[in-house]
């Protein structure tokens, strides 16, 4: 039998070594996990581990980093498509005090990003200096978070708040409308309540909140906008980010379809 210790990368047996863990505690030869590349947390008995070369990990790794930027690329021409169309059409403005819609365009939403996996929460904050929004990205553990929010928001005043960390749904259970079935949901629950207590206005705040296998009905009924995960799936780090990108860069004044 392999030798394991924290701080090893791991994958699982029992699912085909789908997804990269690093080990984070052992007790009686149960292992806690945290996904790497995707926001989940998991234990497994150590005869169903493997340990993973970093050749492994990197070559994984390297083409997950792919993909992202194949998703970022699509995202960032999607933006500067809609950019485009707003700049071709002629504004008249009788009023030289009042901003062009082009100049508004030009300011995104603010951003207030908070996160229980500090690897994250780094990651996070270069890819939003990347994108080019001002975003404050802070690490807290999920079961802190909302002991965190209120003031938060009442110091950074966002457009846009992202509550995420790690999750899972313990499926031995199998009863996925049982708080006590998940791993972290309650936390970002309790987040999510928070916040609309500084802000119940669904569009003066913009709310995503939750992780992998996250309890999706209850962190919208608690009034986020975007939750994951609707289908109890995995959910990659980058998906939050596109959704706060796409929000922040949205003009307030965007065409809206009209009401049959």
């Amino acid at each position: 039998m392999e030798n394991f210790k924290v701080g090893d990368i791991v994958a699982r047996r029992s699912y085909n070594y789908d997804v990269l863990f690093r080990i984070t505690s052992i007790n009686n030869k149960v292992a806690e996990l945290v996904g790497i590349n995707v926001r989940i947390i998991a234990d497994a008995p150590e005869y169903d581990l493997k340990h993973i070369s970093k050749e492994e990990a990197d070559k994984m790794t390297s083409n997950i980093e792919k993909s992202r930027s194949v998703r970022l690329n699509r995202c960032y021409s999607n933006m500067n498509r809609k950019f485009m169309n707003m700049r071709e059409k002629k504004i008249i403005d009788e009023n030289p005090n009042i901003y062009t819609k082009d100049k508004i365009l030009k300011k995104p939403g603010i951003i207030l990003h908070i996160d229980g996996d500090i690897e994250y929460a780094q990651k996070s904050r270069e890819i939003y200096k990347n994108m080019g929004l001002t975003a404050y990205t802070y690490n807290i553990v999920e079961s802190e978070q909302y002991k965190n929010v209120y003031s938060l928001l009442q110091k950074i005043r966002p457009n846009i708040l992202i509550l995420t960390g790690h999750d899972a749904f313990m499926r031995r259970k199998n009863d996925i409308y049982n708080i006590d079935n998940y791993k972290n949901s309650k936390y970002y629950i309790q987040g999510v309540l928070e916040a609309r207590r500084y802000e119940h206005n669904l569009d003066n705040l913009v709310i995503f909140a939750g992780a992998c296998q996250s309890y999706y009905e209850a962190i919208m009924t608690a009034g986020a906008n975007f939750a994951s995960a609707p289908k109890r799936v995995l959910i990659d780090m980058m998906d939050p980010l596109i959704v706060a990108q796409t929000i922040a860069y949205t003009p307030v004044y965007a065409k809206r379809v009209p009401q049959k």
